[in-house]
């Protein structure tokens, strides 16, 4: 599966996403960041700017179906991407799913239409469209805070995600780990032993934070696999309160 996460406005949580949902979730996928103003976070495959992209996109044509790759667009180079998306339209063709994230935010879900827009003027198939929101600090204004993109989307023909990613703390504490969400929440460590044994290098304040951060991660990836399931698999997805 090929994914690219793209969108106009920055600070959607593209690089998040990718990190932390999309490459823990297709198995061995391959992330590749291009040219992000922003550190994307986390560990990337392939570091490249825009302009490289056309030689990158020979590389990408010859993945073998049951490879996955992820494009994380940074928002400095989202326009200058749909440019060699226009040209290179085998290349544009195989792309599967076009993630959109966005927030709240009134001038993100303008700066999300005007995406989709251009994605479709070139020829991207609406369906193949899935806008993710992102942040989001209140359930119960879900429906009113993206009832615009829910107007476009029955307009347009690009779906949008029944789910959102709950806002947490967790993705600011975490932006800078090479890991994962899903890595840290895997993590079977028995820290409350760590605790009881003497002679331990790591101090009680440092043990307690990473229980913190453990039970953080685990609770978002409710969030992340419900979302993905909708998002990518397609699958109908129940909304999951808010913990925190």
């Amino acid at each position: 599966m090929k994914i690219a996460v793209i969108n106009f406005s920055g600070n959607t949580g593209k690089s998040m996403l990718s990190k932390n949902m999309l490459v823990p979730l297709l198995a061995g996928a391959k992330r590749i960041s291009i040219e992000d103003l922003n550190d994307p976070g986390g560990h990337s495959d392939a570091m490249i700017t825009a302009s490289m992209f056309p030689s990158l996109a020979a590389e990408i044509n010859a993945f073998e179906e049951d490879k996955h790759v992820v494009l994380d667009i940074g928002a400095s180079s989202a326009k200058e991407m749909v440019g060699h998306f226009t040209r290179l339209a085998t290349t544009r063709s195989d792309i599967d799913v076009w993630l959109v994230p966005v927030t709240p935010l009134s001038k993100q879900c303008a700066d999300t239409i005007n995406t989709i827009q251009k994605l479709i003027d070139i020829g991207v198939e609406p369906h193949r469209i899935v806008v993710v929101p992102n942040n989001i600090t209140d359930l119960s204004q879900f429906e009113l805070d993206f009832k615009r993109l829910g107007m476009a989307a029955a307009e347009m023909g690009f779906r949008l995600c029944d789910h959102g990613v709950p806002a947490s703390k967790i993705y600011d504490m975490t932006r800078s780990a090479d890991e994962s969400l899903f890595d840290i929440a895997a993590d079977d460590t028995d820290y409350r032993e760590k605790l009881r044994r003497k002679g331990e290098r790591a101090s009680a304040t440092d043990i307690g934070r990473r229980i913190v951060v453990r039970d953080m991660a685990r609770d978002a990836c409710i969030h992340l696999r419900s979302v993905f399931d909708a998002a990518v698999m397609g699958q109908p997805s129940t909304q999951v309160e808010r913990v925190g």
